[in-house]
């Protein structure tokens, strides 16, 4: 399968080392019968490697052609399904009809969809026992980041923070992959936590993370005045004492949770900064 041809549009790049296949399927400790969800399995290796060990695979994938080649080689196997469509759009109800859960996700992710997939892992986060992500390097330094690590850390370091506990595991080069990528890829592992917030508090608290990361750069304060100027005016000099010169960068995932429960304490949810940011 690793000759079919590749479609650009879907950012496939097909892993082609089993040994690779390996080390994911170890990080994720998937057992006989753990119900996995794969997404995009392309060429089927790492499939290959979870059916070999007696995983129950529920795959999706939006190539039709590789769908068709998928269900040509894993035919008559009862404890593999195939899923043909877009992940972002699919209900995950259907995971519910085939197993219970809690699920693990063990997937190579293809590149263009890592990160709106992974703000649905985490709404979702409900319904997994962990996640095993190959991702593009980037984003796994970007998912795994702290408040020392400069550009990487932001919003999705801080979202992954509220709602995993991460590691990254280790990196892949380009040549396991067919056709190889420009980048190095790395394997990330997440184990769901709760965050002691509501999915509804948890989504105004990334928007207003998110608004406040627009410009970076600059200060906390002056991002402050232009999300939200009525608090900026309310809380006044306590405020500017509390933030001082800081920018967004520098405060940690606790700093962030406190600073967003006073803004809540003070303000009404309608001022919450959603549709701009």
């Amino acid at each position: 399968m690793l000759g079919t041809p590749v479609a650009r549009k879907w950012g496939q790049h097909f892993l082609k080392r089993p040994a690779v296949a390996e080390r994911i399927l170890e990080t994720a400790g998937v057992e006989v019968g753990t119900p996995v969800w794969e997404i995009g399995p392309g060429a089927g290796i790492l499939t290959a490697a979870l059916r070999k060990q007696g995983v129950r695979v529920l795959a999706v994938e939006i190539d039709p052609k590789l769908g068709a080649a998928l269900r040509e080689r894993f035919r008559g196997d009862v404890d593999f399904r195939l899923i043909e469509g877009d992940v972002l759009a699919l209900s995950l109800e259907v995971l519910d009809e085939w197993d219970s859960g809690p699920w693990k996700v063990v997937a190579n992710l293809p590149y263009n969809i890592s990160t709106p997939l992974f703000f649905r892992m985490l709404a979702e986060r409900h319904r997994w026992q962990s996640l095993t992500l190959m991702v593009q390097w980037e984003v796994a330094e970007r998912l795994c980041a702290g408040p020392d690590d400069g550009k990487a850390y932001g919003v999705l370091a801080l979202a992954a923070e509220l709602g995993f506990k991460r590691r990254l595991v280790f990196k892949v080069p380009p040549d396991a992959f067919q056709p190889p990528p420009k980048v190095d890829s790395a394997v990330v592992h997440l184990l769901p936590v709760e965050s002691g917030l509501s999915s509804e508090e948890e989504q105004r608290l990334l928007n207003w993370i998110r608004c406040l990361f627009q410009q970076r750069r600059k200060t906390l304060f002056r991002n402050l005045r232009r999300c939200c100027p009525e608090w900026v005016q309310q809380a006044g000099e306590a405020l500017r004492a509390q933030v001082q010169m800081r920018r967004p960068e520098d405060l940690t995932s606790a700093e962030w949770r406190a600073l967003f429960a006073w803004f809540c304490k003070d303000m009404e949810p309608t001022t919450f900064p959603e549709a701009e940011c």
